[in-house]
């Protein structure tokens, strides 16, 4: 019996790849490397354009520009899912390696609300495990903190040396929401400053 890593190489080597499912299972998140979006640009670009799509309200992702910036070191990790087993992703995380563990940098869906609530929920389970943390603020802090109880770094000195820069620390919210998460801080985005929490459990 040809085993499931032989069948793979075989796919590969013959490249019959059509869709996502040729190799990864539906209903069930794929943990993915640059590696394997290399050996399938036509999976790259599909990764590319639910990033696009999430981020598409705020003129897209700040780093992530093209699907060849999916493959320049930016992000170590992807996190995959067809949720309706048709042969396309629905829901996508991405994550670059550093040294408190993975910082997810961004996710993806169809735009299809199956495919965010996926996104979010695979946001809220990661950030539970240890290694794995996110600067967030606005609509998704709030949904993070609300909706799905995770804990945020609430110590200044930790902050910075989780993100290995400073930040303009404020501690409690400035509205007094959220009153269990005293983590907030302010760091220039995009030339911009930003209210920011660190959220999850970086090592």
């Amino acid at each position: 019996m040809i085993s499931m890593a032989r069948l793979r190489n075989l796919i590969e080597e013959l490249k019959i790849l059509e869709s996502f499912n040729d190799l990864y299972s539906p209903g069930k998140w794929h943990d993915m490397s640059v590696a394997d979006l290399k050996k399938d640009p036509k999976l790259a670009k599909e990764f590319f354009d639910l990033i696009a799509k999430a981020y598409s309200k705020i003129g897209g992702h700040l780093k992530l520009k093209s699907p060849a910036s999916l493959l320049g070191g930016e992000v170590n990790l992807f996190q995959a899912i067809d949720i309706d087993n048709d042969g396309e992703v629905d829901a996508l995380k991405v994550y670059k390696k550093k040294s408190a563990g993975m910082k997810s940098v961004g996710m993806g869906h169809d735009g299809s609300a199956a495919g965010k609530q996926a996104a979010i929920a695979k946001s809220a389970k990661s950030l539970k495990s240890t290694g794995f943390y996110a600067e967030m603020s606005d609509a998704i802090a709030h949904i993070m903190i609300t909706r799905h109880g995770v804990k945020s770094v609430n110590s200044h000195k930790r902050v910075e040396k989780v993100l290995g820069k400073k930040v303009e620390w404020v501690g409690a919210h400035p509205d007094g929401k959220y009153p269990d998460h005293a983590g907030w801080y302010y760091r220039a985005i995009g030339g911009k400053k930003k209210l920011k929490i660190l959220l999850g459990k970086p090592s």
